[in-house]
């Protein structure tokens, strides 16, 4: 029983660090998204479809990569919880066992 606490405070570092790692990369896409695409506006004068790529960054982007910011956000979060929540689970099983 020790083992297993040991091995799953090491899976939680490990999983809180492939956390902060994301959040961090996710912050910089949104700050990309957000004032970057605002900051360069002149630049990206390309067209989209029919519309000049900075309009449509402005009206539809960039709600669309905040969107996916926190799906792939919630995804990866989950995928690096349900390992733990089987532990959680199992401990919780053995304790209920035992007299």
């Amino acid at each position: 029983m020790l083992t297993s606490m040991f091995t799953h405070a090491n899976q939680n570092s490990s999983a809180r660090r492939l956390l902060q790692w994301l959040t961090a990369v996710l912050l910089l896409l949104w700050a990309t998204a957000s004032f970057g695409v605002v900051y360069w506006a002149r630049d990206l004068s390309f067209l989209w479809g029919d519309w000049p790529f900075s309009f449509w960054m402005t009206a539809q982007g960039s709600v669309l990569v905040f969107l996916a910011i926190t799906v792939v956000y919630a995804f990866v979060a989950n995928r690096l919880d349900d390992p733990s929540n089987m532990q959680d689970h199992e401990q919780e099983e053995d304790t209920h066992l035992q007299p």
